[in-house]
């Protein structure tokens, strides 16, 4: 018996990357998932439901259950024939894993409008929709888990970083507007940052990857593993009065100060 039988779930953005690893690892624990993609890569090129498919099938391959569900989170009609495709499939719907998102590493100077509009577009808008056509479904229902996937990049003014860092800082305060409003119902809203990963949506060259690295405290990038066993704990009955929660999930890059040699200390 896993602790997730009985739910169902959708992760969009689940062809690869981190989305894949959740819509597996929720898969694992018993939960049926929709397997949401829009088929493109991280830039937001191609559209190949190939990635989508083999999650569909590697979980299908372990005894689970799952259906793949093209569309474009920033578009309405197709967050709602998301939720609406889980409600046919199973005649119900319990978590959310809002995923989907494109990446850009341009200075503010060098970010057209039309980078911006993708950006938060997907980002943001995407992010917004699917939570909102989700969350009408869990009131309904008397509760729910809603992940939203933030990142340290809405935290910090890392350089290149103008339209993702606002996408996801604006993700991350709708977590908390939504967590406010919609708590009282059973939905819970939460969120997580994750720190330096490498994923398909961030791929760092050797000089930024040695300026992450330097500063986190634990001394190494993370896994997509470590971003997704937050997310199993915020889609758990186990987060029964959490909601409105940022989780960093960074080795302690979002929390550290100042570091210097721990011999000066005692001088």
């Amino acid at each position: 018996m896993g602790v997730l039988d009985g739910q169902v779930a959708a992760v969009t953005g689940a062809g690869r990357g981190l989305g894949r690893v959740e819509a597996l690892e929720l898969a694992r624990l018993g939960a049926r998932v929709v397997v949401a993609d829009l088929g493109t890569d991280g830039a937001g090129r191609g559209a190949s439901m190939d990635d989508a498919q083999s999650v569909v099938e590697e979980i299908l391959s372990a005894g689970g259950e799952a259906v793949v569900h093209h569309g474009d989170a920033a578009d309405w009609d197709d967050s709602k024939a998301m939720i609406t495709k889980a409600l046919e499939t199973w005649g119900d719907f319990h978590i959310l894993v809002n995923n989907a998102g494109v990446s850009l590493h341009k200075l503010a100077l060098d970010t057209s409008l039309d980078d911006w509009n993708r950006v938060l577009g997907i980002n943001l808008t995407g992010s917004f929709l699917t939570a909102q056509a989700a969350a009408r479904i869990m009131a309904e229902a008397g509760g729910g888990r809603i992940i939203q996937i933030g990142s340290i990049s809405g935290q910090r003014g890392n350089m290149g970083g103008a339209a993702y860092g606002a996408s996801k800082a604006a993700v991350m305060h709708i977590c908390k507007v939504l967590a406010t409003e919609l708590s009282g119902q059973g939905v819970m809203v939460n969120a997580i940052a994750p720190g330096p990963i490498e994923t398909g949506l961030s791929h760092h060259g050797p000089t930024r990857k040695r300026g992450y690295t330097e500063r986190i405290p634990a001394g190494h990038y993370g896994t997509v593993e470590a971003v997704a066993n937050a997310a199993l704990f915020f889609a758990s009955d186990e987060c029964e009065w959490t909601t409105g929660t940022i989780l960093n999930v960074d080795g302690g890059y979002g929390a550290q100060g100042v570091s210097y040699d721990p011999q000066e200390i005692s001088r």
